[in-house]
């Protein structure tokens, strides 16, 4: 028996919700897990990825354990669209494969919760993997070792324009130019922005949406490790069709909101910011409303 695990790129953070908040796209990894009698076997990823270091297995042997799966060996191969450390949740999408492969192996029918919880307990915050699980936009809170997630149904229809730059950034690199505090200005602000961003989809306030993404925890930080992104920021504030933007998840991919009405405004954008975006991809992308999906073949 085959499991085919399907998971959504994810968008976190969206601005002021820092570790908090996310997002689940219409952009996705595939992963189709087989148990063997021994040894593990990976395709689809580069050579360096396929060894028991890789991220899939190490969260599929955890969840083996702790759903109590034995297994001797384990083939997993890998397909898919979500680009490595941009921002877009792809180490989200191994985790929460590996996680839902070794449930569903034990059970068929695997329960979402507890796939949050192990999956929070690895990645260390819930922002990516929440959306990667339950899909749509959601927001979580961790508390006592217990996340909390909630979905919040956003009232209008949006596109998100992924602004995806050639070169990558690590999490852990951009988690250290982050200041160890916060004024309590800076932490006032985030969380009056933080709040009016969630009125203002629950609303569909369009006008609230480009002041609730404003940041003063991360972005204006983590902004200066991506060329041309102040510039790039700019010019989007100023397009009135341009809802918001945001750095996704610690970037450096950057993220627009459009309506859905505005058909034209990947090629509006891409005139905007002309050179600044060479090399760069520039991909429309959905809400992704139902996050992992688990198959049996």
């Amino acid at each position: 028996m085959q499991v085919r695990v399907k998971v959504p790129a994810t968008s976190a953070n969206l601005g002021p919700g820092f570790d908090v908040a996310g997002l689940a796209l219409t952009l996705y990894n595939t992963f189709v897990f087989e148990l063997q009698e021994n040894g593990l076997e990976i395709t689809g990823t580069p050579p360096q990825f396929a060894n028991e270091d890789n991220m899939t297995y190490q969260a599929f042997a955890q969840a083996a354990q702790r759903c109590g799966l034995e297994f001797g060996g384990v083939k997993i191969d890998f397909s898919g669209d979500v680009p490595y450390t941009r921002g877009l949740g792809s180490s989200s999408t191994c985790i929460v494969a590996g996680i839902v492969a070794a449930f569903a192996f034990k059970n068929h029918n695997p329960d979402r919760q507890a796939v949050l919880e192990l999956a929070t307990e690895i990645e260390g915050h819930p922002d990516n993997v929440a959306p990667a699980i339950f899909g749509g936009m959601t927001v979580s809170v961790m508390d006592n070792e217990k996340v909390k997630t909630l979905n919040l149904p956003i009232k209008n229809d949006y596109r998100f324009v992924a602004l995806i730059p050639p070169f990558t950034l690590s999490t852990e690199a951009s988690r250290k130019v982050l200041p160890e505090t916060l004024t309590r200005k800076d932490a006032i602000s985030n969380v009056a922005h933080l709040a009016l961003l969630v009125a203002s989809l629950l609303n569909g306030d369009d006008a609230g949406l480009k002041q609730g993404f404003h940041d003063s925890l991360h972005q204006p930080y983590r902004g200066k490790l991506i060329k041309g992104y102040q510039e790039i920021m700019d010019i989007l504030a100023q397009d009135d069709k341009v809802l918001g933007c945001y750095l996704s998840g610690a970037g450096p991919t950057l993220m627009a909101l459009i309506s859905e009405k505005d058909t034209l405004g990947v090629v509006r954008i891409k005139e905007e910011l002309g050179e600044l975006l060479e090399d760069w991809q520039v991909v429309k992308l959905e809400l992704d409303t139902r996050g992992y999906t688990v198959d049996f073949e």
